[in-house]
């Protein structure tokens, strides 16, 4: 089975488009911690973006068989993003 690097799928590439605008916002938010750069998003609107891709890639991977590499780099990134959120309500500080 040869894998794809970007998914033929609508479904899919709104997936990886929406995971990796997370990545890389979370990453221009982390390194502008410091910096004088601030992004105008707050933190929950990103992660609600991550948390889209996510559920976009499982549709996109259930639904219509999409193996593109970036559609399955959705569903990694969802359940840490998920994972990060239940455990900052549930030991909050």
């Amino acid at each position: 089975m040869k894998m794809q690097f970007w998914s033929k799928t609508t479904t899919g590439k709104w997936a990886a488009g929406l995971t990796l605008a997370f990545i890389v916002l979370m990453a221009l938010k982390m390194v502008g911690l410091g910096a004088s750069i601030r992004l105008p998003l707050p933190t929950p609107v990103l992660a609600m973006m991550g948390v889209i891709g996510f559920i976009m890639g499982l549709i996109a991977v259930i639904k219509h068989k999409d193996r593109a590499l970036l559609t399955l780099l959705s569903i990694p990134v969802g359940i840490i993003i998920i994972a990060w959120t239940l455990a900052e309500i549930a030991f909050p500080h």
